[in-house]
């Protein structure tokens, strides 16, 4: 049986060649033996694998590896010190390098092995059958390039440059020592010396994977560390190597790498709204180069074929995934992908289409920058929008005429003053209030990812600091209207519709979240018990890692006040209006959807170039206010009464003034307890205790316990209430052992005269840093505040 075979080539005698199947790795190590400087590419190896060259081969003194599969590569030394010890020293020592490639997925196999010029060469071709012959290699080539030696070139080049015999091989051989027992391998291998023009244009050729790595060698940032502390060796190498971190959702880092092929082989192009927004100098004619290049490369979806040349293609690594993951891929083939082996084949707009069709959402990401291994996961200055087929950039610096962006906010307006021209509603202001709360949160929420960063940090609870979104009301209080209105502004048009709820459970949560996307998911129509029994929400940030996307959901309902434990972990906002239905009201509506509006496009360019702070309350959409504060003083605009310059579920809350008018009714009894309230209702309104249960904030405590509800917080639910009606007093019934205990002022009024003092504050105040005008010092780097209502 033939296991090798030669090259039958001709002319100079310098170089030799044969094709060999590599039945073991018994056989392909002994071109090893003896080598002095070894330069590899390979898909994979082991770290282990590489020390043991080190301790085998005696005359080792160099070794350069290109990794072609593997990203995070330090992931392969956690909880290995010594590994990871050896490995630094020996690059620290310069005879060891590591290049990973972050910019592609690398396949090749290419081994470079020098041997000592003193040893005979012909002990590397011992081993191979009687039957090879020598083949010459020619060339007409007299230079040699890329680190070969220049046979025509000075005396001196000659005289610093070392000849060594050397070996060529290309085939499938990855550098390391597993599988060998379920595998055969098949290479070219080339004997000749380093002054050779074919080894020259190896050496071209390896350089050019190398060009692959972005981020340098592998362990600079330990050497650095190693560098930079008094502490001990050992002990940093140790908590290098401790390994406490999160592990990624299978699903989501292939996602997450499908995304990273895109971003890298297409081009991006900005946003583009339509032919009246006007832009920054320099900006507008880049973006109608772009649609022009656009125009001319468009194609439909049945057209698009990963097998086209014409199409861009894009390879992805499935090797060590699990069959679990791979076979969720496996639905792509439906979108032309195909699979071969253990690598996958698509194009962009395949992966875009798999995304909205699979779990419904589009991809939309803040960029992240690539950084050196140890480094925590920095957020860039852009978010990239996938669809079309392409890659956008969204966010623009601001217009120079500042009427345009008074236009845009104008528009924007024009949608909420519906309430005024159609609405059947108590308080338009509070209403409208609410819609642009909602409408601050959409625009916030594709940051959230980067908030979540900046958080995590801090070790600040994620599920509560992160509030997902939902939104109640009559069934023609225009929630899906808002939702379709919100949608195309912050996609430039391209997603209006919302997802259906009956596609909405926990596995279809798990899968949005796995889809590595940042874009709102936004569920149309809900019931409130579709919610409650959503338990992937209790822990929804629990295995999020700063280099995964999570969307954030918004689910609007015609049911009141979903269960406590989701209410923590969400924005309530009621549209308590009901719209009338009329073919005018429906078509200004509908005109106002379809406008193109680029005030989303600034607000995410401002909202990238600030940086992230702590604050002294718990409002996520603080920086959104100010942001968009900051757009209505650019535009020199006035901002209206109804802007919720803090929480609008706060400033307009509809479940406040009702128990305001509930303290009212005679037949309400309200008992100080000391520790707590008591309110009791009469016998006909025992069912709406579940209402009034669920309208104070969480943090109130508030329990059924038949026709009462006991306030375990009372000093919480009377900040939330504020001044109670002045008819409302509260009977005193404490033990005379609590009221001993009390101090005289604390007595004197009981519960409500502790805290009453506070009421005229707390709501003149607490919201009037938010309901200023905001204004951002650039070369302070810092908010000013100008008091006073606006």
């Amino acid at each position: 049986m033939t296991e090798q075979f030669d090259l039958p080539l001709g002319g100079r005698a310098d170089t030799t060649g044969h094709v060999e199947l590599f039945r073991s790795y018994g056989r392909f190590k002994t071109y090893f033996e003896d080598a002095v400087r070894m330069r590899v590419v390979t898909y994979c190896d082991s770290p282990e694998f590489i020390l043991e060259l080190f301790d085998r081969i005696e005359s080792f003194e160099q070794l350069e590896v290109v990794v072609g599969n593997v990203a995070d590569y330090r992931e392969r030394l956690i909880d290995k010190p010594e590994l990871a010890d050896r490995l630094e020293q020996l690059k620290r020592d310069e005879k060891l390098v590591i290049y990973l490639c972050e910019t592609k997925e690398v396949h090749s196999k290419l081994y470079l092995i020098e041997y000592s010029a003193e040893s005979d060469d012909s002990e590397v071709s011992d081993e191979t059958d009687a039957s090879q012959q020598t083949f010459e290699w020619t060339s007409s080539d007299s230079t040699v390039s890329g680190g070969g030696t220049d046979t025509d070139g000075s005396e001196d080049a000659v005289e610093t440059e070392t000849v060594r015999p050397a070996t060529a091989i290309v085939g499938s051989p990855n550098l390391s020592g597993n599988a060998w027992t379920r595998q055969a391998n098949t290479g070219v291998a080339f004997e000749t010396k380093t002054d050779t023009p074919l080894w020259g244009d190896f050496v071209d050729f390896y350089e050019e994977h190398r060009s692959y790595n972005n981020n340098g060698p592998f362990l600079d940032d330990l050497t650095e560390q190693l560098g930079r502390t008094s502490n001990g060796r050992a002990k940093v190498v140790l908590l290098y190597t401790e390994g406490k971190v999160k592990t990624r959702d299978e699903v989501s880092e292939l996602h997450g790498r499908l995304d990273e092929r895109i971003e890298s082989e297409v081009d991006e192009v900005d946003l583009v709204l339509g032919d009246e927004t006007e832009l920054s100098e320099g900006v507008e004619e880049k973006i109608d180069e772009q649609q022009r290049e656009s125009d001319d490369s468009e194609a439909s979806a049945e057209d698009l074929d990963p097998r086209d040349e014409s199409e861009t293609r894009i390879n992805l690594s499935l090797l060590g995934h699990s069959d679990d993951a791979i076979e969720a891929l496996s639905r792509m083939t439906d979108y032309d992908a195909s699979f071969s082996g253990d690598s996958l084949t698509t194009t962009p707009q395949a992966v875009q289409q798999y995304k909205r069709d699979i779990y419904e959402v589009s991809t939309m990401c803040v960029g992240r920058p690539q950084t050196a291994n140890d480094i925590p996961v920095e957020f860039g200055r852009t978010l990239s929008f996938h669809t079309d087929g392409r890659v956008y950039r969204v966010g623009q610096p601001l217009p120079d005429d500042p009427n345009v962006v008074d236009t845009a906010l104008s528009d924007l307006q024009e949608y909420f003053e519906t309430v005024d021209k159609y609405g059947n509603c108590n308080d338009a202001d509070a209403v409208k209030a609410h819609m642009a709360e909602a409408l601050l949160w959409m625009f916030w929420a594709p940051f959230a990812n980067r908030d979540a960063a900046f958080y995590d940090q801090y070790g600040i609870d994620l599920d509560k600091a992160l509030p997902n979104l939902y939104i109640y009301g009559e069934s023609d209080a225009g929630k899906g209207t808002f939702a379709r209105f919100a949608l195309s502004v912050i996609s430039g048009g391209r997603v209006v519709n919302p997802v259906d709820a009956d596609e909405v459970g926990k596995r279809k949560v798990r899968g949005m979240r796995s889809a590595n996307t940042a874009f709102p998911v936004v569920v149309d129509d809900i019931t409130k018990d579709t919610v409650n029994r959503l338990g992937t929400f209790r822990n929804y940030w629990g295995n999020w890692t700063p280099d995964a996307s999570f969307p954030l959901f918004a689910f609007i309902s015609n049911d009141k006040r979903p269960d406590e434990w989701f209410r923590n972990r969400s924005k309530v906002l009621h549209f308590n209006v009901n719209f009338d239905t009329s073919y005018k009201g429906e078509a200004e509506v509908n005109r106002l959807v379809e406008q193109d509006n680029p005030l989303f496009l600034w607000f995410t360019h401002k909202m990238l170039t600030r940086e992230l702070t702590l604050s002294n309350d718990d409002d996520a959409l603080r920086t959104a206010r100010a942001v968009m504060l900051e757009l209505y003083e650019y535009a020199g605009r006035d901002v209206p009464e109804w802007f919720p310059r803090c929480p609008a579920e706060q400033e307009y809350d509809a479940g406040r003034d009702r128990w305001l008018n509930l303290l009212k009714r005679e037949d309400i009894t309200a008992e100080d307890q000391g520790e707590r309230l008591r309110v009791s209702f009469p016998e006909g309104m025992s069912t709406d205790t579940y209402t009034y249960a669920r309208d104070p904030p969480t943090v109130a405590r508030v329990e059924r316990r038949g026709r009462d509800l006991l306030i375990k917080s009372p000093d919480e639910f009377l900040d939330w209430l504020g001044e109670p009606p002045a008819s409302v007093a509260l009977d005193r019934r404490v033990s005379e052992d609590k009221e001993a205990e009390r101090s005289e002022s604390e007595s004197t009024d009981g519960v409500l005269g502790r805290v009453r003092g506070l009421f005229s504050w707390y709501f003149g105040v607490s919201c009037s840093l938010f309901e200023t005008v905001v204004a951002w010092t650039d070369t302070a780097n810092q908010y000013v505040f100008s008091s006073g209502r606006h």
